[in-house]
């Protein structure tokens, strides 16, 4: 069954640090509005947009769906904004997510 948080492995005795999964939810939509040539696909009501996490086993898998400029290398964007948002989270949670995929659902012009 799928968890709402990452428990991170205990360094003493002290306790214990649990991660919601909003937390990556807000680096990686963060890392997408600091890149040029992004932007977060946020559907409306029937249809799902933003990032969706999965969290299985503490293990973390990432959907994100973005649109993509026009006229862009789409694979450089993506293999960077993939490596971007890995980065990240490992830097700012000291946690390595399991997948981040990225998806291209449309253009802007």
């Amino acid at each position: 069954m799928a968890k709402e948080f990452i428990q991170l492995p205990s360094r003493d005795s002290l306790g214990t640090i649990n991660l919601n999964r909003s937390v990556f939810s807000t680096i990686t939509t963060n890392v997408i509005d600091e890149t040029e040539n992004v932007q977060l696909f946020e559907g409306s009501k029937p249809f799902k947009g933003g990032v969706q996490t999965r969290i299985e086993d503490n293990q973390l898998w990432l959907t994100v769906p973005v649109r993509i400029q026009y006229n862009t290398n789409v694979t450089d964007i993506c293999a960077s904004l993939q490596n971007q948002i890995f980065e990240s989270i490992s830097y700012m949670t000291d946690y390595k997510p399991e997948s981040i995929e990225i998806e291209v659902v449309g253009f802007l012009f």
